[in-house]
């Protein structure tokens, strides 16, 4: 019973990072239409700034963090302004777009591979890298650290998007572009935001996972395949349907990799093969989207 209320926690923070990664994907693909797969290269963009802010130069985790997540706000918008806009406003299709986005993941990859090199970089934890236990509930301090500020972050953006006029807006330009356009809404300020607060959620991510994995420049790809997976497992149109994506793809990873008779390696194929699932079977994800609601 500990091993497995143990493996419970584990899998609840890895299905919170997967559920970060499914918000940023959902945070753009909502109101725009675009698939941004740099994400996993924002999240590995977070953990080198982490490992520069907290590790390097030793700020504090209180201050740095924020200031992480403020710099990937900024990266987020310069990768709007200066490769989504102008296509956009060259009346270029999706495809030409997510082209383009994939080819800034190639950027962002290099960029950090040169300036950094291919050892792995460590990341401080939020409270360091202790263990603990209550009764048979077990885990690192750092497992319980991501549960809870993923919690924040998740009731904070239902928060934005239920109650707030900024949060309507983007709804409303997720329903229909160009009813709310002819609403007086501003669809570039919108897209931009968009890709800011993508920014942000990928970045947070990556510093949170890079303290049990170190920050390493090929460490993009997984994330992006994670959390793709959980954004279809989930649906494409709900905030609460990315953190069920992303739970359910970590407790089917973890319990295929500890107690399925395979070797561990062939696990790692398990995003692949449930993206495959629930395309094929699925393709709206488990939630419906807000206005296929009856």
């Amino acid at each position: 019973m500990r091993d497995l209320l143990e493996l419970t926690v584990s899998a609840l923070a890895s299905g919170c990072i997967y559920g970060l990664l499914a918000l940023a994907y959902l945070l753009m693909t909502r109101p725009t239409g675009i698939i941004n797969f740099a994400v996993g290269e924002w999240g590995m963009v977070g953990a080198f700034g982490g490992f520069v802010l907290l590790s390097a130069l030793e700020v504090p985790y209180a201050l740095g963090l924020p200031l992480v997540v403020l710099v990937m706000a900024a990266v987020g918008w310069g990768t709007e302004r200066l490769t989504v806009r102008p296509l956009v406003e060259r009346g270029a299709r999706v495809l030409a777009t997510i082209l383009a986005l994939l080819g800034m993941l190639v950027v962002f990859r290099e960029i950090v591979s040169v300036g950094f090199g291919p050892d792995p970089r460590p990341v401080p934890g939020a409270l360091g890298f202790g263990r603990l236990e209550l009764g048979l509930i077990a885990g690192s301090y750092q497992s319980f650290f991501i549960i809870g500020s993923t919690a924040l972050v998740f009731v904070g953006i239902w928060w934005f998007f239920e109650r707030t006029l900024t949060g309507r807006s983007f709804e409303a330009v997720a329903i229909d572009r160009r009813a709310a356009a002819l609403m007086g809404i501003n669809l570039a300020r919108v897209t931009a935001m968009a890709f800011a607060a993508g920014a942000m959620v990928a970045g947070f991510a990556g510093v949170l996972v890079a303290a049990n994995v170190s920050a390493h420049f090929m460490m993009g790809l997984p994330l992006a395949i994670q959390g793709f997976t959980a954004l279809v497992i989930g649906g494409v149109g709900r905030v609460e349907g990315a953190l069920l994506g992303g739970l359910i793809l970590a407790f089917t990873e973890q319990f295929i990799v500890r107690y399925a008779p395979i070797p561990a390696g062939l696990a790692m194929g398990v995003p692949l093969v449930l993206l495959i699932v629930f395309l094929l079977i699925r393709p709206t994800g488990l939630l419906k989207a807000r206005e296929a609601r009856a």
